[in-house]
């Protein structure tokens, strides 16, 4: 029974820890640092993240805060929160319900626009306060249809919202395109001069299928965004095994009707291994696991030209698992195009498994420093984990050299805790954030210690990239990190702190918002 309820626990077990947060860090010249705190009690639990939105910019320095959660009878409302320097506090510009037909949001680059999805629709949020667009309307909020559209997402309701990556500016003019993917194709809607009228075009990637004995899974490609054949203008992509796959923009802004092929390691695949399958089935055996999976594509190094990066993973069971992280950087071949070697330049690695890759420019050199997670997987650790409701991981920062390569050692070494409930079968995670809190231009590392401390590290410009001594506040945190963001609400150039509460967190928390603005 003993023995049942280990093995039973070590799976669930490397399941929550598969999926940890973390961040990057650099900053600062100033050594002051202060909060002002600000509270947001909404009149619905709150459950989907705080979204920062431009929707009155030119009537109000700060940004608007858009709260979505839902009340005691299962509506779910968007509230629009403003602040008031009067009153010196965020106050409840007006409040919209939100039907069941939306099941997923999706927010613009520039945090100008709030997109929701239907079925067979777009919506974008408006506010008209003298409510001249929408006369007949008792409210000056309201949803105006961006575009009728079509996808997989046959659903006609959904008990709850998502986020999902549907709004981008793909061909870079400044105007929010819409993605969807379709079964058999990925649809376009390219958006331009008024950002009104759209122009449809669809793009021959599929979605991936996987056959399962119930039946058919279907699971949108993953795109990547990239200027592919140089010549300065952003491409869509998506990878095959030994293959990257993309379609040229054109001058006027859509893309080729067919598309072009990068040559890639012929071991590099563009889906995960639990998403393949073997003959008989089954997935992949994690005894004899070896897989190549892309995770990002994007310049690393600085020199202009697209970069490849690689999830290597290597497994011989389930508690003897190796993450580790290739990089393939691109070079100029004699065909004047855009190549990759079939090894990679170079190979982040690290004891333990690595997770949740982040790949951000912390100095401000235009190499991008790397940070991942690190933890020990084993009988040990679970047990020790069973008696104390945690785990140890550290957060690592790796950093490009002279030479392109991400040298063997990591630069930052920082401690945090994994928790989790037994009892709720709930996992926690710790804040690891990278965020310029100071102003300075430079990046800072934010980190969680217990339940109610934030200990800051401020970004410099020395070898070590972060300031030695950490600076500490006192705030009630949320149980998971992942309810914690950041994000500049006031235009001072320093990044405020968000914080909503989960089901980890004491039930009086679920209505409620807390804001850390910095002095």
């Amino acid at each position: 029974m003993h023995n049942r309820f280990l093995v039973g626990f070590i799976f669930c077990f490397f399941l929550i820890t598969a999926t940890t947060t973390f961040a990057n860090s650099t900053k600062s010249v100033s050594t002051k640092l202060d909060f002002k705190h600000y509270s947001i009690t909404a009149p619905f639990k709150v459950n989907l993240p705080i979204i920062p939105l431009a929707l009155m910019d030119e009537k109000n320095s700060s940004d608007e805060l858009v709260l979505i959660g839902v009340d005691e009878q299962g509506q779910t409302w968007l509230a629009v929160y403003t602040y008031s320097e009067k009153l010196d506090e965020f106050v409840l510009l007006e409040q919209i319900g939100i039907t069941d037909e939306y099941f997923a949001f999706d927010v613009s680059d520039d945090r100008k626009g709030f997109y929701l999805l239907a079925k067979n629709k777009v919506v974008v949020l408006r506010y008209d306060s003298e409510r001249k667009e929408e006369p007949t309307l008792k409210s000056g909020l309201y949803f105006a249809l961006k575009q009728e559209v079509s996808s997989i997402f046959l659903l006609p309701k959904s008990p709850f919202i998502s986020k999902k990556d549907f709004i981008q500016d793909v061909n870079e003019d400044g105007y929010d395109d819409i993605v969807l993917p379709d079964f058999e194709k990925t649809n376009l809607w390219l958006f331009a001069k008024n950002d009104i009228e759209s122009e449809y075009q669809y793009l021959a990637i599929n979605t991936q299928i996987e056959l399962e004995r119930g039946g058919v899974k279907f699971t949108p490609t993953a795109l990547f965004f990239a200027d592919f054949n140089l010549d300065d203008r952003q491409d869509i992509a998506w990878v095959s095994k030994g293959h990257i796959n993309y379609f040229s923009q054109n001058e006027n802004g859509t893309f080729a009707s067919t598309a072009a092929k990068i040559a890639l390691a012929d071991t590099i695949y563009g889906v995960n291994w639990w998403h393949i399958k073997e003959a008989d089935g089954e997935n992949l055996d994690q005894s004899n696991l070896i897989h190549r999976a892309v995770e990002e594509i994007k310049d690393i190094n600085g020199d202009g030209l697209t970069d490849v990066v690689v999830r290597f993973t290597q497994s011989s069971g389930v508690l003897d698992r190796t993450n580790d992280y290739e990089f393939y950087l691109g070079y100029i071949n004699q065909e004047h195009q855009l190549a990759y070697s079939t090894i990679p330049t170079t190979v982040i690695k690290a004891e333990g498994t690595l997770t949740d890759l982040k790949i951000i420019d912390v100095n401000q050199d235009e190499k991008y420093e790397v940070l991942v997670s690190s933890f020990q997987l084993s009988v040990g650790n679970i047990i020790g984990a069973l008696l104390s409701g945690g785990i140890d991981q550290n957060v690592l920062v790796f950093a490009l050299d002279d030479e392109n390569s991400y040298e063997e050692d990591a630069l930052i070494s920082k401690e945090v805790e994994l928790n989790f409930s037994l009892t709720s079968g709930q996992s926690g995670e710790p804040i690891v954030r990278l965020s310029d809190v100071n102003g300075d231009g430079l990046q800072d590392l934010v980190l969680s210690s217990g339940q109610d401390r934030l200990v800051i590290f401020l970004g410099n410009q020395s070898a070590k990239l972060f300031a030695r001594k950490s600076k500490k506040f006192t705030a009630v945190l949320p149980e998971n990190g992942k309810l914690f963001e950041h994000y500049d609400i006031n235009h001072d150039g320093k990044e405020d702190f968000i914080m909503r509460y989960g089901r980890l967190d004491d039930e009086s928390l679920a209505n409620k918002v807390t804001i850390l603005m910095v002095k």
